[in-house]
């Protein structure tokens, strides 16, 4: 029984603290809602208290961060009465009001905060975090603690230095952030909502499945290793209420629940949370797999990704995927299924096939090291070859140029125009890097050059200053003797120009500033994009026309180029535009490009014709481990090539170069075909001619192969230098040029396989997307088409695809009349379905 408001304080502090809070210091008994640091570091007010101290002691506390709510009254030692009762329901119900306004205050105060600390916020550069994870940045930004600080006070002290800040929303709307610290310490902002919050990396429309993770960097990682959409929950227990609205928002968007695997926590809080959220869903858990030798503290997809590569995270959540599916194709059907269904007719093959890449084609000097790269990495040999050789035509650039006839003046320069097609997992990237390792290391080489330049630089600049001083000193002295005389030669100094810094990869740059580094570098770039088709569809919006362009001028290698704008007021003028192109992507997504570059669009003025090295090859066979150190005389054979033709001497290889009517030397030095690959060469070209002519090709591979004409004299020149020819250009790299050139018809024919015959590869792609579980068994044809799946956007081609599916057996059609306007159902073929 309680004898003094003391021993009520007390009671109250103690259920504090049994509810896992820390208590304040002081309690105030007066029944207004007041704010203390829960987690007892200073300047963090998520806990709360109210407390009513006359009558029966009563109140409630809580924890804004976490969702805590817990009402108290005090221990009276007998029963209460109703009058009391009711009494103690009317103070926790005006408690409950009065901590829902404040919460709600809070809220909208943090949201603003949010956005002003958002907008003051910037992206690019490098996190610590962003680094130490292996991740991409996925919309997250940065900003210094102490900016961060001056818009909200409150901010936890444990930050400190440079920010990664995560956007929290819920609905579209942002209602709070993360801050990630370098050292790894996340806090959100003080006050912002929680609850069913999260971060977007991806974009759900088209979508085979979204999934639904605790961290930022756990995110990151599964986006980049499978495509799919993610959404970062930012804990455990806000997983099952992220999930729920998403389901609400995506109804038919298979949700896979990514776990952190918290072994080493009582009752694997991270587990047990994923499996609740899946169950109410209707999702499917995915549990990263650390094999026998799990390290400790691995839990989530990040850890694993950093463990075992992005391949095993891909593998983790495609498993996960693939047993729920196989778990419902595995139901019991029903007695009909299969009864008076046909047989099922194969698909016609929609993708023709592609010769392999035989490493012949590659010079001697060049092919113990493609060998090597192609062993160890256990990818396709055209992946390496075809960046080799855009490598190679962006080193020589406009050193030297080819004219493929003999007496006129008609020049190709060498840059290279190359696309790799792969699926994800195929090891496209790493097969580039390795490629471009020798032009990364002139790159460094180059960059420490400069670094010493502008040390000089900076040193001539002082004494250019001083010197001058001392002249206008001196011119002084002389006016004031004699004001008539000319002190002209004292005040002649000259400036010290600026040292350029040698660039020879652009990786992210827009159309402006790669002019600007193209004009510092007229030899040429070499512009490498992960992945190709999103630049291609950016370059397609009218707004960039201009950038359009200039890539456009610059596959020619020879043609001025001036941007009307940019942004300093510059009238920028480069002379001759020779830009290099190395990039990948995917099958479905180059598929869908080119369908619509083709149409009479944007895109319908040769832009992914110029794509000469376009290589889609067959990546089947068995994988076997290689584990060895790389050849190293191979490397240092191929790295001296590189080297070699980095400092290309033009007349020592015996270069020819027009003079103009002073007798000065004018254009481009160049070589031409020995008597030999004169005779190949237009003999070659005589063929292509006549078929270009013929009316037999599809109008986009004739565009394709017309650009065949600078692709093989520029690739017979590659091929020649690199093999350490010198003089004319042999009979011997002409031919193997000619043998690239049969070798790529067959891939381009490939890649243009999806305009000429689009049905059968729209059909293959409905299938799998009722195997998957994104079309039900019977659908019709606008729930394919509007969900804007690569391959099934066009309204025509999904027609002309069920009706082969139809004709085929694969799908069953029929008439619905719903009182409206009558339409058609697709039923599938239980046969179909496995």
């Amino acid at each position: 029984m309680l004898n003094t408001p003391q021993e009520a304080i007390a009671q109250f502090r103690d259920a504090i603290q049994a509810a896992g809070l820390i208590p304040p210091d002081v309690i105030e008994a007066d029944g207004k809602l007041r704010r203390f640091a829960s987690n007892g570091k200073r300047r963090d007010d998520a806990g709360w208290y109210l407390l009513h101290g006359d009558g029966i002691p009563a109140g409630s506390f809580g924890d804004w961060r976490t969702g805590q709510v817990q009402t108290w009254r005090a221990d009276i030692g007998r029963a209460f009465t109703p009058a009391e009762e009711s009494e103690h329901r009317a103070r926790a119900e005006a408690a409950r009001q009065l901590r829902e306004a404040e919460e709600a205050r809070r809220h909208a105060e943090a949201r603003e905060r949010a956005g002003l600390i958002l907008a003051e916020a910037h992206q690019g550069g490098e996190h610590p975090y962003v680094t130490k994870k292996g991740i991409q940045p996925h919309g997250a930004k940065l900003i210094q603690a102490e900016q961060a600080r001056a818009i909200a006070p409150n901010l936890s002290p444990e930050l400190s230095g440079l920010l990664l800040v995560v956007p929290m929303r819920a609905d579209g709307v942002l209602h709070s952030l993360q801050f990630i610290a370098a050292d790894g310490i996340k806090r959100p902002l003080t006050g912002g909502r929680v609850a069913g919050c999260y971060h977007a990396i991806g974009n759900p429309k088209g979508a085979a499945a979204l999934c639904v993770c605790e961290g930022f960097a756990t995110g990151a990682s599964i986006h980049e290793a499978t495509g799919y959409p993610v959404a970062v929950a930012f804990s455990a227990n806000n997983l099952e209420t992220v999930a729920l609205a998403l389901r609400a928002k995506f109804p038919d968007l298979p949700l896979i629940l990514c776990a952190d695997d918290d072994v080493a926590t009582p009752g694997n809080p991270g587990l047990t949370r994923a499996k609740d959220a899946a169950r109410v869903v209707g999702g499917v858990v995915a549990i990263p797999d650390f094999g026998t030798d799990r390290p400790d503290g691995a839990t989530d997809c990040n850890d694993l990704a950093q463990l075992c590569g992005l391949e095993a995270v891909g593998r983790c959540i495609a498993n996960a995927a693939a047993s729920h599916q196989q778990a419902e194709r595995n139901a019991p059907a029903s007695e009909s299924d299969g009864d008076g269904w046909p047989e099922l007719q194969p698909l016609p093959d929609g993708l023709p096939p592609v010769a392999a890449f035989d490493l012949a084609l590659l010079p001697d000097t060049l092919k113990p090291w493609a060998a090597d790269i192609c062993e160890r990495v256990q990818c396709a040999p055209d992946f390496v070859a075809a960046a080799i050789m855009a490598g190679l035509g962006s080193i020589i650039g406009r050193k030297l140029g080819i004219r493929p006839q003999a007496r006129t003046d008609w020049t190709v320069t060498p840059n290279q125009w190359a696309l790799v097609v792969g699926r994800p997992g195929v090891l496209k990237s790493p097969a580039l890097e390795a490629a471009l390792s020798p032009i990364k290391r002139l790159a460094a080489t180059a960059t420490e050059a400069h670094q010493a330049e502008a040390k000089d630089y900076a040193r001539a600049v002082k004494v250019a200053k001083l010197r001058a001083e001392e002249g206008e000193k001196a011119a002084r002295k002389m006016l004031a003797r004699a004001p008539d005389t000319d002190v002209s030669d004292y005040l002649n100094g000259e400036e010290p120009e600026a040292p350029t810094a040698r660039r020879y990869i652009a990786v992210d740059s827009n159309a402006a500033s790669l002019g600007e580094l193209h004009r510092q570098n007229p030899n040429g770039l070499l512009v490498h994009r992960d992945e190709m088709v999103s630049l291609l569809k950016g370059l397609d919006r009218e707004d960039q026309a201009e950038a359009r362009g200039f890539y456009l001028t610059g596959w020619n290698g020879d043609s001025s180029y001036t941007f009307d704008r940019i942004g300093r007021g510059l009238n920028l003028h480069i002379p001759a535009v020779c830009l290099s192109m190395l990039g990948s992507t995917q099958p479905g997504r180059i598929a869908e490009y080119i369908r619509h570059a083709v149409k009479g669009g944007a895109g319908d003025d040769g832009l992914i014709q110029r794509f000469g090295l376009l290589v889609w090859p067959d990546t089947g066979g068995d994988w076997r481990n290689v584990d060895r150190w790389p050849d190293g005389e191979a490397k240092r054979a191929a790295f001296h090539v590189y080297e070699t033709l980095d400092r290309l001497d033009v007349e020592a290889i015996g270069a020819q170069r027009d003079t103009d009517q002073e007798g000065e030397p004018d254009g481009l030095p160049y070589l031409r075909f020995d008597a030999g690959g004169l005779g190949l060469f237009l003999e070659w070209r005589t063929d292509l001619e006549t078929r270009l002519r013929g009316g037999d090709l599809h109008p986009a591979m004739e565009s394709h192969l017309a650009k065949y004409r600078k692709l093989v004299p520029a690739l017979a020149l590659v091929l020649h230098l690199a093999g350490g020819g010198t003089g004319p250009v042999s009979e011997r790299a002409t031919l193997q040029a000619l043998a690239w050139a049969e070798y790529l018809e067959t891939h381009a024919r490939r890649a243009y396989a999806s305009v000429t015959t689009p049905e059968v590869g729209a059909a293959k792609a409905i299938i799998a997307r009722i195997r998957k579980g994104d079309l039900p068994r019977a659908f019709a044809s606008w729930q394919v088409w509007r969900q804007g799946w690569a391959m099934l956007s066009d309204r025509v081609q999904v027609a002309d695809a069920l009706g082969l599916l139809v004709e085929l057996g694969w799908l069953a059609a029929s008439r619905s009349d719903t009182g409206g306007r009558p339409g058609t159902v697709y039923d599938t073929n239980p046969r179909g379905l496995v």
